[in-house]
């Protein structure tokens, strides 16, 4: 906008440079040469120049001021119709044990949010990112991103007023954007956010895509909600096809006024690969799952939070049940764990998790059966304080518990084993 501004202002102050001009170059026209040594007197010609400028000012100055009304009409129809926050986060942190490298290292992420309204009922909602994080850094937070430094739009989805109904939908849309059930308050901003399993519900509300989303609070404290989601509706895999992505996902839940709640989360995934493929790649393939007898999966996200009467403290329990179909493989259901505490101290809130990481063994690569297996958990802390109402930095720390030896992975896990990492660093951010 300051931009669009300075450029407007030197688009009028145009003419009174030309204005000024003007009367000058008519006055070299008129010169005779053969007299110029009669305006050889500097007083003569300081009087000549200062009579004209100071007319020309004078009438540049009063086209000025016609203009004013105009420039405030054009900033203020933009503030009126769309606002726009966003926040910048620096991350700096090394991880021991890392899987790609243990070195200190630093990045950045970039956020964006616009939202303009039409009739002061909807909301167009723009999310615009970036980023330098990428595969070969082990340190980052639930804020991290990538786009190798270029700007992205990572959300994009209408929202209005259907009758006692909220509504959304777009090109680019969460599966939890218009979600009202809450399973858990954790912040779930530090080192779990940003990771492969970790964050609260991650089975569940992990996917973004084209879709349409439907929501309902009552007053006496119960929400509903539903949503479907093509995740391969912007590539030739199209939208509801068989060859397409698509993720229905339904909700209840119940918010107390005394300070407690929870609700009950549930999606429908046609593909389990194709999440599991976009955080770790060769999961299927060490699996030997391929797209044929992908038949996807059913996850079922359950939990509740208690603050108590104090209001400096809540607590947050949480567990994700997770059935994976595959044609022809019986596989037992999956399930983790999740207990979590915030607790405001001094300027700023103390958070910390312990999160179970469910997986599955194979006795043979082969065999048609797939058993259950935990391969241990993880625990951070992390403390987030408060500057001032926009700045804010966060250290933390996060470790692993293995149930066995992290760096001998056993033959009945077909090379996934937890890794006995550690994890320490810093975040700062910036919000505006």
């Amino acid at each position: 906008m300051r931009l669009f501004m300075k450029l407007f202002q030197k688009l009028l102050i145009t003419p009174a440079v030309l204005g000024l001009l003007t009367p000058l170059a008519g006055s070299a026209n008129e010169l005779n040469f053969s007299e110029v040594s009669g305006y050889s007197s500097s007083e003569e010609i300081g009087n000549i120049r200062e009579f004209d400028i100071s007319n020309d000012i004078a009438a540049s100055t009063s086209n000025l001021n016609e203009f004013e009304p105009m420039a405030e009409f054009e900033a203020g129809s933009f503030s009126e119709t769309t606002t726009m926050s966003g926040a910048a986060h620096f991350q700096i942190g090394g991880v021991d044990q890392g899987a790609s490298t243990e070195a200190v290292t630093s990045t950045y992420s970039y956020d964006i949010d616009l939202n303009t309204s039409f009739t002061g009922e909807d909301n167009l909602y723009v999310g615009i990112e970036t980023g330098n994080d990428s595969a070969s850094i082990d340190f980052a937070t639930d804020n991290s991103g990538g786009g190798n430094d270029a700007l992205s739009v990572t959300s994009m989805y209408y929202q209005f007023p259907m009758g006692n109904f909220d509504v959304a939908i777009g090109p680019k849309l969460d599966n939890d954007d218009l979600l009202p059930t809450i399973t858990s308050k954790y912040s779930d901003s530090f080192f779990f956010g940003s990771q492969y399993a970790l964050p609260v519900n991650f089975y569940v509300l992990n996917t973004t895509g084209a879709g349409v989303a439907v929501s309902r609070t009552l007053e006496s404290g119960w929400n509903f909600s539903g949503s479907l989601i093509g995740t391969g509706a912007s590539s030739a895999a199209g939208f509801l096809t068989a060859e397409g992505s698509d993720v229905i996902t339904l909700s209840v839940g119940y918010d107390s006024q005394e300070n407690y709640g929870g609700g009950i989360i549930w999606t429908n995934q046609d593909s389990t690969c194709g999440i599991f493929n976009s955080f770790a790649s060769n999961v299927c393939t060490q699996l030997s799952v391929l797209a044929g007898i992908d038949e996807g999966m059913n996850t079922t996200s359950i939990g509740g939070y208690w603050t108590p009467n104090d209001g400096n403290t809540t607590f947050s329990a949480t567990t994700n049940l997770i059935d994976v179909q595959i044609k022809g493989v019986e596989i037992d259901s999956l399930a983790d764990f999740q207990f979590a505490i915030d607790r405001t101290m001094g300027n700023g809130i103390l958070s910390a998790s312990w999160k179970t990481f469910p997986f599955v063994r194979m006795p043979d690569a082969n065999a048609n059966v797939i058993k259950g297996d935990d391969l241990g958990s993880f625990v951070e802390v992390y403390y987030t304080y408060d500057v001032n109402d926009s700045f804010q930095i966060k250290p933390g720390v996060s470790f692993a518990l293995p149930t066995t030896d992290a760096n001998t992975p056993t033959t009945d896990d077909v090379k996934f084993y937890l890794l006995d990492r550690t994890a320490v660093g810093l975040e700062a951010s910036f919000k505006f």
